[in-house]
């Protein structure tokens, strides 16, 4: 019999692309592995995916009104505030479900992507853990989401720390504390889904070994990857600003808007969310969770919200990128992956003040308060974006690195080393 490996990916606040790229690392596993998922994966796509889930599949946590922009400085704030991890019996809850799927399925690996309570739960039944992270999880930084910011974490998102939470409850269980979130998130095998001349690596803390770099993981559901439409004779741009709580219609319909000329055929990746308005845009192409792979191989350009999976799969096939972030790790990695290499165009700035004040930039009208970015500044940016030749040469300086990465990796023969 196959050994067991059981998926625990985040999904509090939405969670899409956790449990995509999870579904992409599983299917890489090239049949040596008997694949689950345990409760905290969104079941619908686990279900896509042709997955079993384990346990009582964990509720929508998306809220119903979010800020425009989220600043969480780093991965403990988002903690604290998405999950209010800062609450020792909301953290001892997760904790017994993920006990329960472990127990129920008695995997032989666990696989965490930014999930703290599936860590503890490996820990607990003594199970090696590999974990799949950005390096800006892994980053003891205290500004590692959001490095451009002069302001202490708490004075942007004041809740109570995570850190105490989580140490309480690893203590009580009987596992030693642990110094940082990030020290917590490093595996027996740590898994970058990226190449180092993106994200250079952080330091291993002691005890466990540097991250691996595999190449994009990214998930697209079954069959031929779907290819949108586009009016002939225009340039063809993929939208796609994501499916979780974070994204408004408010911005959607200013990003549309600056859309909405006859030399543009639009492909709108909607995901889960149904928006009938939509019909009043001749040039849009409305999709549901279509993946990724078959609209950023038709598109021209693509205007999306900075979303990890999102950036380094437009990398991986080297379209240039217009990204509007609506959290600080996004307006990271369109800083630092794209902007900084002359790759994409980022709408949308902040500038934090040490007191925690945010002040919003747009890229052409510069400082407002508003964070919503309006249309006629949107399409400045896509004008500039598609009228220079120089940032599609640009957007292609990672594609060689990701692309021998992902086909050169064995992830499975990664995984079964950790069961010699």
């Amino acid at each position: 019999m196959s050994p067991r490996v059981l998926f625990c990916p985040w999904s509090a606040g939405g969670g899409a692309g956790y449990t995509g790229r999870a579904l992409a690392a599983a299917a890489r596993l090239d049949g040596r592995f008997t694949c689950a998922f345990g409760p905290s994966g969104v079941a619908r796509m686990v279900a896509e995916g042709g997955h079993r889930m384990i346990g009582e599949p964990a509720a929508d946590t998306a809220p119903e009104v979010v800020p425009a922009f989220l600043p969480f400085a780093n991965v403990e704030r988002v903690y604290a505030v998405t999950a209010r991890y800062y609450r020792p019996r909301v953290l001892a809850e997760h904790l017994r479900r993920d006990l329960a799927a472990i127990d129920e399925y008695r995997p032989d690996i666990v696989v965490t992507d930014m999930q703290p309570t599936a860590v503890l739960a490996a820990r607990l039944r003594g199970l090696p853990l590999v974990s799949i992270a950005d390096t800006d999880f892994l980053d003891p930084s205290p500004t590692s989401w959001m490095p451009w910011s002069r302001a202490e974490p708490a004075a942007l998102l004041p809740h109570p720390s995570a850190l105490d939470a989580i140490n309480e409850v690893a203590t009580g269980s009987g596992l030693d504390p642990t110094g940082s979130v990030p020290e917590l998130l490093w595996g027996d095998l740590t898994v970058v889904p990226s190449s180092p001349e993106v994200e250079p690596p952080p330091p291993a803390p002691p005890g466990r070994p540097d991250p691996v770099y595999v190449g994009p993981l990214y998930w697209d559901p079954p069959g031929p990857p779907y290819l949108p439409h586009a009016i002939p004779g225009t340039r063809r741009v993929y939208v796609s600003i994501g499916s979780g709580g974070m994204v408004t219609d408010t911005a959607l319909r200013e990003v549309l808007a600056a859309c909405d000329r006859p030399d543009l055929s639009v492909f709108l990746s909607a995901g889960f969310q149904r928006r009938d308005w939509l019909a009043r845009h001749r040039n849009v192409e409305p999709g549901g969770f279509t993946g990724i792979t078959g609209p950023i191989t038709w598109a021209d350009l693509m205007v999306n919200h900075g979303g990890y999976s999102t950036v380094i799969a437009g990398l991986l096939h080297g379209t240039p990128q217009v990204v509007l972030p609506f959290m600080s790790e996004q307006e990271a990695n369109g800083r630092l992956f794209l902007a900084g290499h002359g790759a994409g165009l980022v709408a949308r700035t902040t500038r934090v003040e040490p007191d925690g004040r945010i002040r919003y930039v747009n890229r052409h009208s510069g400082d407002t308060d508003d964070p919503v970015v309006p249309a006629a500044d949107l399409r400045q940016t896509i004008e500039e974006a598609l009228d220079d030749p120089g940032l599609a040469r640009r957007a292609d300086y990672a594609r060689a690195g990701l692309s021998r990465l992902r086909a050169d990796v064995d992830l499975a023969e990664l995984f079964a080393a950790l069961l010699r």
